[in-house]
């Protein structure tokens, strides 16, 4: 019993001090959502948060349709660029579909870099 305890409040510890990693964020990400001509597009900035240099290797674009819910195009783009403290790293992204254009639209960006993931949605209408 004396073992079971110690081993319960780090597992409580634990346990609280994830969602506190989650809300931390490292990169910081704006979107401008737009769609039309078959193409869902995005435009967007990443400012790094941190004192170091963070390396972003590259960013995803998801797309759904709001009304279904249903994934309708992904993309990936390569960038392999390191940010600097307090800099802004512009970038734009485009998911070819040659379905007709969905609106309303839902748009998750996720970017990979050297210090983990961020995500970010958008939305329009």
């Amino acid at each position: 019993m004396k073992t079971i305890r110690p081993l319960m409040a780090s597992l409580f510890l634990l346990a609280f001090a994830m969602p506190l990693i989650a809300q931390n964020p490292n990169v910081a990400i704006r979107l401008e959502a737009s769609t039309g001509a078959g193409a869902y597009c995005v435009k967007g900035t990443l400012t790094n948060l941190r004192t170091i240099n963070i390396n972003v290797s590259y960013i995803e674009l998801w797309v759904y349709d709001a009304k279904t819910c249903r994934r309708v195009c992904v993309t990936r783009k390569v960038i392999n660029q390191k940010i600097r403290p307090c800099d802004v790293l512009s970038f734009d992204l485009c998911c070819r579909n040659p379905s007709p254009s969905l609106v309303p639209a839902i748009y998750y960006v996720r970017v990979h870099h050297s210090a983990g993931i961020n995500e970010e949605w958008a939305f329009t209408s």
